[in-house]
């Protein structure tokens, strides 16, 4: 995609910085994401990726700078690596993607026909129809993964937010995953926001890459990084 756009971004930061207890993690962050555009962050470990999301997210709050958000913040979905609680969490897949239908704000003490109905789509569109009784436990990596992003496909984002979604993942399952992302992408016009080290993924489906070093080293199209030599 062009960085010369007319309509306006899903979402931006200009000038944004962030910091923890005083420390500054990311300086000077300038960037525009905009629909159905997938945007991969790459940078080494502790280069400030996690930070950026954390901010994208609403979770962390802005030492200097801006951001603009062009879509309501209901319409970001988050989907991270695996962790061991959610492993060991003793609910079914489908109690997990139901609740991925409940907004902030939102006092009903029921689940609705058409939460239901959202939460079938999800399970369809993750590829994990038919494991619904299923603890999350008893899936594979894989599974779980593809349970917990149905979880995040329940409210129907139109942002997706991806941190390290493939970490820890065995390269069939990896692959997998990527193109179930990308499916998404074609399939709902959703837009991507990728953190990963997954270079060939990154040269075979962003449209731009963002290189992250506690700033933006480089914003562009992958060839233009490449051609300089980098690869992250």
């Amino acid at each position: 995609m062009s960085e010369q756009r007319k309509d306006r971004p899903v979402l931006a930061m200009r000038g944004a910085s962030f910091s923890y207890g005083g420390a500054m993690i990311l300086k000077d962050v300038s960037f525009e994401l905009h629909a159905g555009e997938n945007l991969c962050l790459v940078g080494s470990n502790g280069s400030g990726k996690s930070t950026l999301i954390k901010g994208v997210l609403g979770l962390l709050p802005l030492s200097s700078g801006e951001m603009e958000r062009n879509i309501p913040r209901d319409d970001i979905a988050y989907l991270a690596q695996m962790n061991t609680a959610e492993r060991d969490f003793p609910a079914t897949v489908w109690e997990i993607v139901l609740s991925g239908t409940q907004r902030p704000g939102r006092r009903l003490p029921f689940y609705t026909q058409k939460d239901k109905a959202e939460a079938r789509r999800a399970l369809e569109l993750a590829g994990i129809s038919g494991m619904e009784r299923r603890r999350i436990g008893e899936l594979s990596g894989g599974q779980q993964q593809r349970a917990l992003l149905a979880r995040a496909l329940a409210r129907n984002p139109r942002l997706l937010v991806l941190d390290e979604p493939c970490s820890a993942l065995d390269p069939d399952i990896t692959r997998a995953l990527y193109a179930l992302f990308d499916g998404l992408r074609a399939r709902l016009g959703i837009s991507l926001l990728i953190s990963t080290h997954d270079w060939d993924y990154v040269e075979r489906s962003a449209d731009r890459v963002m290189v992250v070093d506690h700033g933006v080293s480089y914003i562009g199209p992958v060839s233009g990084w490449t051609h300089q030599g980098g690869r992250a």
